[in-house]
């Protein structure tokens, strides 16, 4: 009972092909649970640009990475900074 060369390889192919396929299907799954982006994520980019030029916004920004979100109240003052300094 030997094992031939076409069935290792048919074996190794098989294994390659349901690695990729569980990949995929966990970072799809993955995908699903983050749910959609925080409504303030374009404006919390912008004021990355700035975080060297404002205590505040350095705050606001570490606050943003640590929670995932900020409140209103937080995204209008930071648009107040963002166009204080874009002013400049």
């Amino acid at each position: 009972m030997m094992i031939s060369w076409t069935e290792i390889a048919i074996a190794a192919i098989t294994a390659v092909i349901v690695a990729v396929a569980i990949r995929i299907f966990r970072a799809r799954a993955d995908a699903r649970n983050r749910g959609p982006a925080h409504i303030h994520e374009p404006l919390m980019k912008r004021a990355e640009a700035f975080t060297d030029q404002s205590p505040f916004l350095r705050k606001v920004c570490h606050e943003f990475k640590a929670n995932g979100h900020i409140s209103n109240r937080q995204a209008e003052a930071v648009r107040k900074a963002l166009a204080r300094l874009e002013a400049r």
